[in-house]
């Protein structure tokens, strides 16, 4: 007869042919297509790094372009800008430092603002500021070096609406300066432009953010639209100065971008690019190919080396790791086999749950389904004590009932023959509840029989009340035969008459019984509603106990009420079924709704 394998052996010899087997097809499949993947993987990461930065990058132009529109604030200078525009005359000398103002009221020095003009429609400055008089033309259009005023010319006199995002190198500065330009017009014609306004913003404006999406100086990044000069650079590279040149060049001999053709590798670079949404600048980055391939050929050193060692490490590995799993699932099936032979207070440990979280699981649902064998097993016993108080409490009330049931009836006689039909009614009544009361047997009652006890109920408390409540059914005829309980529904009516209507006006006084059959999704249950228009209750604790149905707070009671009622019910039926409470606390009254499944002598629940 062959041995069977344990799982231990099973374990170790899977694991260890996976890992090497996983091992040599890697080393080998990473040899064959690593540089094409880690080429297309290079270039998809630039582009999706582009897609970011363009997305913070369009915020913070967003930003900045919310704050220039603040000039339309300024009602006075847009008043004379738009007088000269229509051929009146103008004064806009008042308005000499209004740039002045304008930039320390609403820029910061995060903002990078080093300079703002503002022109009328006739390109003549109004007003300006400079952060520094030396370095920042007083008049783009008078100053000695080129500050790429042709571009700014070009977008005021078209019929482009958007703020244009340029700039152009301060050679004074030493540093590349960001233009955006908002034309200045009237709410109704955004046509007809009544004056510009020009803010610069240093480079860092920008580069700050691009910065945060390069990997290394080696990588060149810049912001450029076609048929413009270059707005933004980041990053250097001895080899790749040229090519940034070339294709800087190329991108401003294109007129629009949807002529604009690139391609992908330019000697031993990536070049990748992203056309900006909302404005009309592109993003562009050169990467060199040589991180990619020292990436690869550095990962393909470390995995010879590092499958080497796992191949002598695995079989160690294994192990562990199968020891580890079995000798748990060993400790579990001893702890089983002593609780199947009679040791049932015994629970598996943590250390015989295991380190895995399969195993965990296991042992946690394991064990809380013997607390709960053991107490369902409690509460059994509990709920045949309470059967057995309550049946010995009833046999108690049951002394000599025949001699009560005769006397109430030979009453009922005597008081019909001397004409006192109340009376003789009262009688018949007690009799019909005695009868009905004290029946103590197990059989359970119908929806009919229950209505008929809850009626001669009704008819003694309306006798002793004087017909102060007013009551109605509404029972369907497809209920009458449903099994229910004893003596399920007139202790809610009790309740309902000594509690709920207890503070309502004599005449006013309403209590509205009905049963039906109810689908709850695509099952279907019988419903009792015993509602009255009292005073209302807070019916959240009372759900709360309703719902968890403790044995020890039923027995407390002292008569058949709400609580009782629910735990015969759960008893006889389950969980599902049972009591709820509704009301508003607020004289809206309040309804109690018992759950019952749908079953008749004899039948299974429906």
């Amino acid at each position: 007869m062959n041995k069977k394998w344990t799982m231990r052996h099973v374990i170790m010899a899977i694991s260890t042919f996976c890992t090497i087997f996983a091992l040599v097809l890697l080393t080998v499949f990473f040899y064959l297509t690593s540089h094409r993947k880690i080429s297309d993987e290079s270039i998809r990461e630039s582009t999706e790094t582009l897609g970011r930065m363009e997305y913070e990058l369009e915020s913070r132009i967003h930003t900045l372009h919310v704050q220039m529109q603040t000039m339309y604030n300024e009602a006075e200078l847009m008043g004379e800008l738009k007088k000269k525009t229509d051929g009146g005359k103008a004064d806009l000398k008042p308005f000499y430092f209004t740039a002045s103002e304008y930039a320390k009221n609403h820029f910061t020095s995060t903002d990078d603002l080093v300079a703002i003009y503002i022109y009328d429609s006739d390109d003549c400055l109004v007003s300006s500021y400079r952060k520094s008089v030396v370095y920042y033309p007083n008049n783009l259009y008078e100053s000695s070096e080129d500050t790429n005023s042709d571009k700014i010319l070009e977008y005021v006199y078209s019929k482009d609406t958007r703020l244009l995002v340029t700039g152009y190198d301060n050679q004074a500065a030493g540093r590349q300066i960001v233009h955006l330009v908002l034309k200045l017009h009237g709410y109704t014609d955004k046509t007809r432009c009544y004056g510009y306004l020009v803010c610069d913003f240093d480079s860092s404006v920008f580069s700050d953010i691009m910065h945060k999406y390069t990997s290394s100086d080696n990588v060149i990044m810049w912001l450029q639209s076609c048929s413009d000069d270059v707005i933004t650079t980041i990053g250097y590279s001895d080899g790749a100065e040229k090519i940034f040149a070339d294709i800087s060049r190329i991108v401003l001999d294109t007129k629009g971008r949807d002529n604009l053709s690139l391609g992908v590798e330019y000697d031993d670079y990536y070049l990748t690019s992203k056309a900006f949404d909302h404005h009309s600048i592109s993003a562009f980055m050169l990467t060199p190919m040589s991180l990619a391939l020292a990436t690869q050929s550095t990962l393909f050193r470390t995995l010879i080396v590092t499958s080497i060692i796992m191949m002598f490490f695995t079989f160690i590995v294994s192990s562990f790791i199968a020891g580890f799993y079995s000798k748990s699932v060993e400790d579990m099936q001893k702890t089983v086999y002593r609780i199947r032979n009679g040791e049932t207070e015994l629970r598996l440990s943590p250390r015989e749950k295991g380190g895995t979280k399969e195993l965990e699981i296991l042992g946690t649902e394991f064990n809380d389904l013997l607390d709960q064998i053991e107490k369902m097993i409690a509460e059994k016993y509990e709920y045949q004590l309470l059967m057995e108080r309550t049946e010995y409490q009833a046999l108690q009330a049951q002394i000599n009932p025949h001699f009560l049931y005769n006397t109430l009836d030979t009453m009922s006689g005597i008081a019909n023959s001397q004409g006192c039909t109340m009376v003789s009614g009262l009688c018949q009544s007690l009799s019909a509840i005695f009868r009905y009361s004290l029946d103590i047997s197990d059989a359970p009652s119908t929806i009919e029989n229950e209505l008929v006890h809850v009626r001669n109920y009704l008819y003694v408390m309306d006798v002793r009340n004087g017909n102060s409540i007013q009551h109605e059914f509404d029972i369907k005829s497809e209920v009458l035969q449903d099994e229910i309980p004893r003596i399920t529904i007139q202790p809610i009516v009790e309740n309902s008459i000594n509690h709920g209507l207890r503070y309502v006006k004599r005449k006013d006084k309403k209590l509205f019984i009905k049963a039906e059959h109810i689908y709850e999704g695509k099952k279907k249950y019988l419903t009792i509603s015993i509602e009255d228009n009292g005073i209302g209750m807070d019916v959240g604790g009372l759900n709360e106990e309703l719902s968890k149905n403790s044995i020890s707070r039923v027995e407390k009671g002292k008569s058949i009420g709400i609580l009782n009622v629910n735990a015969r019910i759960k008893k006889a039926y389950g969980d599902g079924y049972g009591i709820h409470v509704y009301s508003e606390n607020d004289n809206n009254g309040t309804r109690v709704v018992i759950k019952l499944p749908i079953r008749q002598r004899g039948e299974e629940v429906v």
